[in-house]
C-alpha cells in the first residue's frame, strides 16, 4: 500500500504487478445530493484518519439511450449518489511526471471514468500520472434551469476535477503546470469547450481532442425549449425539477434522448435537431460566454497546443440501423438535421454526390453524417486554434468505399493499450487486433502528453496544421501518412471554408 496526503487527507492506494501505484475512487468534490444535486460543484470536506481508495466507485446515475452506439457506451457499472470521483495511476508518487486528464464520451448522457478500456494503466507505464474522471450527466449536468441552478453543471465537475488535480496532483508524483486535457466523443466535445471557459483558464496547458471537436453547445432559446419539454413529460415546473426523483428524471430524459436522436424534428428540438443530444452545454454568457470556435479564433485559448482528429469511419456504426437507400431518401434522413443550418437535405445530397460519386445512397448518408457530427467541425475547430498555438491533426484508420473505414472510438483501445493484454471485461471493440499499430499510436499520445508533440520514430516530421497548409497525419496498420486534409475541402459543399 502507498499513502499520499491530499488537501483533504490521507489515501492509501495500491500497486500492481508492474509498480504503477493506483488511487481509485477519490472523491474531488462532495456528493451530488440532497440541495448539492443541482448546485455547483463543493470542495470535498477533509476527512479523518485515512481513506481506502483500493476501488472503483459507482457511476452517474444513467439508462441506455442514442442507438446502438450509445448503448455500447453506457457504463454497467454500479451506479450511486457519491459518483462525483476520480481515478488517478501513477509511476512514482515521488517523481514530477507529465499528467494526463481524461474526459470519458458518451453522449453527455452516459459513461464513465471507470470503464474497463480505461483502467489499463497505460500512460501510467509509459511514465506520465493518469487521471479518469466521472461528472454529472443528462438532466442531472445540462438541463438549463435559469435562475433555479447554474448552467453547465457537468462542465463545472470537470473544472472542478482540475482544480484538485492542481491542488493535488504533486503528491502523486504529478507536475501541476504539465497537464493535458483529453478526451475522446463527448469527452472530446467537452475539452474543447473548456477551452472556452473562463473558470478553466490556466488550469491544463494542452488538449487532446478525439472525435469531437465543438458543435455539441446550444443557446439559452434553445435549452429553454429543452426545459418545457422535459417539465411538460413530466408534469412540473422548472423550479421543481431539482426535487424530481433521479428515477423519474431518467424515464424522461430516455425518452427525449430516444427521440430527439432517432426523429430529429426541427419543429421540436430546434438546434438540438442536428445532433439529436437534447443535452448538451449552453451558451449561458457567463460559465461558457461564446462559442468555443469563436473563442479560439480570437486567441482565449492561444497557450494551448491541440492535438486533434477523428477516425475515418465516424458514422458506420451511427448509420449502420438503416438499409441500402436512394440519393432521396438519403436526403429525406439529412434534410431535418440540416434545417437549423439554413440548408436542405436535397442541396447537400446533391454537393455530395458530386464530390462522391462512386458513393451509395446509403454510402452518402454515412458520410454527410460523419462530417457533420465530427469530421467538418474538428476541421475547423483546427483552423481556428492554429491561428494562436500549434496544431496536429490526425485521421485514425484506413480509407474504405462509401464513407467507410476505422468505426467511431476504434482507436481507443490502441491509445489505452495494455501490454499484458486486455482484461477479461474489457468490451471486444476495444482490443487491439495489431500489437505492433497499438504500440506506435499510444507512444504518439504519450509523446504529445509529455512533450507537446506528438513526433516518434514513426512520424519524427509531424507538419504543424494551418488552414493554408491543411495537412493531416493519418495512422493504420501499414504506419504513418502524410495526406491533405480532405475534410476541410469538403466544407465548401456547406458553405464554409475557402471557394
Amino acid at each position: 500500500m502507498t499513502t499520499v496526503r491530499t488537501e483533504s487527507g490521507l489515501l492509501h492506494g495500491g500497486h500492481d504487478h508492474r509498480g504503477v501505484a493506483s488511487f481509485l475512487g477519490v472523491p474531488f468534490a462532495e456528493a451530488p445530493t440532497g440541495a448539492r444535486r443541482f448546485a455547483a460543484p463543493e470542495p470535498v470536506r477533509p476527512w479523518p484518519g485515512v481513506r481506502t481508495a483500493d476501488r472503483l466507485g459507482p457511476v452517474c446515475p444513467q439508462v441506455a439511450t442514442y442507438g446502438p452506439v450509445g448503448t455500447a457506451a453506457t457504463s454497467e457499472r454500479e451506479q450511486g449518489e457519491n459518483f462525483l470521483t476520480l481515478n488517478v495511476r501513477t509511476p512514482d508518487v515521488n517523481g514530477s511526471a507529465p499528467v494526463l486528464v481524461w474526459v470519458h464520451g458518451g453522449g453527455y448522457a452516459v459513461g464513465s471514468g471507470a470503464e474497463p478500456v480505461l483502467q489499463s494503466g497505460a500512460f501510467a507505464r509509459s511514465g506520465i500520472v493518469e487521471v479518469t474522471v466521472n461528472y454529472r450527466l443528462g438532466a442531472l449536468g445540462f438541463l438549463w434551469l435559469g435562475e433555479h441552478a447554474p448552467a453547465n453543471r457537468g462542465l463545472l465537475d470537470q473544472i472542478a476535477a482540475l482544480r484538485w488535480v492542481h491542488e493535488n496532483i504533486a503528491a502523486f508524483g504529478g507536475d501541476p503546470s504539465n497537464v493535458t486535457l483529453a478526451g475522446r466523443s463527448a469527452g472530446g466535445f467537452s475539452v474543447a469547450t473548456l477551452m472556452a471557459m473562463p473558470s478553466a483558464k490556466g488550469l491544463f496547458q494542452r488538449a487532446l481532442v478525439q472525435s469531437g471537436a465543438s458543435p455539441a453547445v446550444i443557446t439559452v432559446e434553445t435549452a429553454e425549449t429543452i426545459t418545457s419539454l422535459f417539465c411538460r413529460q413530466l408534469g412540473v415546473k422548472a423550479h421543481q425539477i431539482p426535487h424530481v426523483p433521479t428515477e423519474e428524471l431518467l424515464r424522461v430524459q430516455k425518452a427525449l434522448c430516444d427521440d430527439a436522436y432517432t426523429r430529429h424534428r426541427p419543429e421540436v428540438y430546434g438546434d438540438v435537431a442536428v445532433l439529436g443530444l437534447p443535452f448538451q452545454p449552453v451558451i449561458d454568457g457567463v460559465t461558457l460566454p461564446e462559442h468555443p470556435e469563436r473563442a479560439v479564433a480570437g486567441g482565449f485559448a492561444a497557450d494551448i497546443d491541440l492535438m486533434i482528429g477523428t477516425t475515418t469511419g465516424e458514422a458506420v456504426t451511427h448509420t449502420s440501423i438503416h438499409p441500402e437507400m436512394t440519393d432521396a431518401e438519403a436526403a429525406r434522413l439529412v434534410h431535418p438535421r440540416v434545417v437549423p443550418l439554413g440548408l436542405t437535405g436535397h442541396d447537400i445530397v446533391g454537393a455530395y454526390r458530386k464530390l462522391l460519386p462512386e458513393h451509395t445512397g446509403k454510402g452518402l448518408l454515412t458520410a454527410i453524417t460523419g462530417d457533420l457530427v465530427f469530421q467538418l467541425p474538428t476541421s475547423r475547430f483546427a483552423a481556428a486554434q492554429s491561428g494562436h498555438a500549434r496544431v496536429f491533426k490526425y485521421l485514425y484508420g484506413e480509407h474504405e468505399p462509401n464513407g467507410g473505414g476505422a468505426r467511431h472510438g476504434a482507436e481507443v483501445g490502441y491509445v489505452w493499450r495494455n501490454p499484458d493484454g486486455p482484461a477479461p471485461d474489457v468490451p471486444e471493440r476495444f482490443v487491439p487486433t495489431d500489437p505492433e499499430l497499438a504500440d506506435s499510436v499510444h507512444a504518439t499520445w504519450a509523446a504529445f502528453v509529455s512533450s507537446g508533440s506528438p513526433e516518434t520514430p514513426h512520424m519524427p516530421h509531424w507538419p504543424l496544421h494551418s488552414p493554408g497548409e491543411p495537412t493531416l497525419v493519418r495512422i493504420d496498420g501499414t504506419g504513418f501518412h502524410l495526406e491533405s486534409d480532405i475534410y476541410w475541402q469538403r466544407l465548401t459543399a456547406w458553405g464554409q471554408g475557402d471557394s
